[in-house]
């Protein structure tokens, strides 16, 4: 068997081959009808159909069953390969030269492409597989990208959320808008008091239709009153906006405006419980409804926050003053008496030193019922009066902070003190130095108790006042 045949498959010519092994090549389908053969002394490769040397395989008589040996090509030296062909095959544009005689001619361009063109059914699969692969690639790129425009409207749409509320501070709807905008997908809401301050509005970034309970705690010293506020509301959010106009007060006197401390529930209903109401009778379908936890810090005024600090300094400063009011007249009684106290030691024992008989003293008694004794009587019957007020009945007498009970009882003191002095001094007809010195000793220690007493509660109360001006 002569090897003279080559195969064009692929990019490569193989071979050569004898007759019976490309015959062979063929029946076991490794190379088909269309494939390039070529043997010396051929001008061109042409097809196995067209070569006249394989007719016979293509005849339409029937063909004698001859078994051909299935063989191995068997490789040839590379002298006795043909040269290689090149890449992209061209027609020669100058004549072939001796050397290039015994060349293969080239490969016509439609039977390459036409060969490429050949799929195996393993080929024909693997490309049906690859063309089903970009297939679903491509439906979920555009499902993607149609989620992605329905997301960006929904997001433009939500940023430019415009709430319809009348009566309120533009600032203050502001802030309720930028709330209903916002894309978080935590829970967040604010709220706002209207100009009449019937009504406070609240915003949420859900659109969703909430039940919706808040909660409002005062701020110490950040509300226009002296008591601790807690009030309830009951309501709902319906598209992102919330109304509320009943208060239930659950703690103070009345509600005072100012800053409050917010804590918002919102149970959002599922839409099985929506659409049908009887399934929310079932616990099973209850838990499908979410509850919303917010806590926040607000202010809860119907005018701008500027007015509010200005509002808030002033009623401070009132309630500061109110406070001080009764320590600061407590403070002033007892620096009086503390003046009255020291005049009258000064006045007896200036008197003292001048007298040479105990008769003399009645020029300190006519001294003292002059200018003491009714600026004494004077703030003992109006501390004693004040004493009755029920106003002035505060928990700081109750603690000895300076009552007025003992303000009385000190000035009493005073009086009983200059009374007995004068009585004792009065009944010596001479005054001897030693006689002066004794009744001296007696009314400095009497002075000086009552000093003490007075002392202790000036200290108390002005540390008082330093405490209610500090905080």
């Amino acid at each position: 068997m002569t090897k003279e045949w080559f195969v064009f498959k692929g990019t490569h010519h193989l071979g050569p081959f004898s007759l019976e092994e490309v015959v062979g090549l063929y029946h076991s389908k490794e190379i088909q009808s269309h494939t390039l053969v070529w043997r010396e002394g051929e001008t061109k490769w042409d097809s196995i159909k067209n070569n006249s040397a394989f007719a016979f395989l293509f005849a339409p008589i029937k063909k004698p069953e001859i078994q051909f040996e299935q063989a191995v090509p068997a490789v040839k030296s590379e002298f006795d390969l043909p040269p290689p062909m090149p890449d992209i095959p061209v027609l020669p544009k100058t004549m072939p030269t001796e050397e290039e005689d015994d060349l293969p001619p080239p490969i016509p361009l439609d039977a390459i492409i036409s060969q490429s063109s050949f799929k195996t059914p393993q080929e024909e699969k693997k490309n049906e597989w690859e063309f089903q692969l970009k297939r679903l690639v491509m439906l979920a790129g555009a499902v993607v990208f149609v989620f992605i425009l329905i997301w960006y409207w929904k997001n433009e749409k939500s940023s430019e959320v415009q709430l319809k509320i009348k009566g309120i501070m533009p600032i203050y709807l502001e802030k309720l808008e930028l709330v209903a905008a916002n894309h978080s997908s935590n829970f967040e809401a604010s709220v706002a008091l209207s100009l009449d301050g019937n009504t406070l509005w609240a915003a949420s970034n859900y659109p969703y239709k909430m039940q919706t309970i808040i909660k409002l705690e005062s701020v110490p010293k950040r509300i226009l009153g002296k008591e601790s506020v807690v009030v309830s509301m009951k309501g709902e959010f319906n598209n992102h906006l919330g109304k509320f106009n009943r208060m239930i007060l659950v703690e103070g006197p009345k509600f005072y405006s100012g800053e409050y401390k917010v804590q918002i529930e919102a149970r959002e209903i599922h839409w099985l419980n929506r659409k049908f109401k009887t399934l929310s009778n079932f616990s099973l379908f209850q838990n499908l409804n979410k509850i919303h936890k917010y806590k926040t810090t607000a202010l809860i005024y119907s005018g701008t926050p500027r007015e509010f600090e200005k509002r808030i300094t002033d009623y401070r400063e009132l309630i500061l003053a109110e406070a001080l009011k009764p320590y600061q007249e407590k403070l002033e009684r007892l620096k009086t008496l503390e003046s009255l106290i020291n005049a009258t030691t000064q006045n007896y024992l200036m008197e003292l030193d001048h007298d040479k008989n105990g008769k003399s003293i009645k020029v300190f008694e006519k001294t003292y019922i002059k200018d003491i004794a009714p600026m004494l009587q004077n703030l003992v019957l109006k501390t004693n009066e004040l004493m009755k007020d029920p106003a002035f009945n505060e928990e700081e007498d109750k603690k000895s902070l300076s009552p007025y009970k003992e303000q009385v009882i000190l000035g009493k003191q005073i009086g009983e003190m200059a009374a007995e002095m004068i009585s004792k001094t009065s009944k010596y007809k001479t005054l001897t130095a030693s006689d002066k010195i004794k009744l001296k000793s007696e009314f400095e220690r009497k002075a000086r108790a009552i000093k003490i007493q007075i002392d202790l509660n000036l200290r108390k109360v002005g540390d008082k006042i330093q405490s209610l001006v500090l905080h």
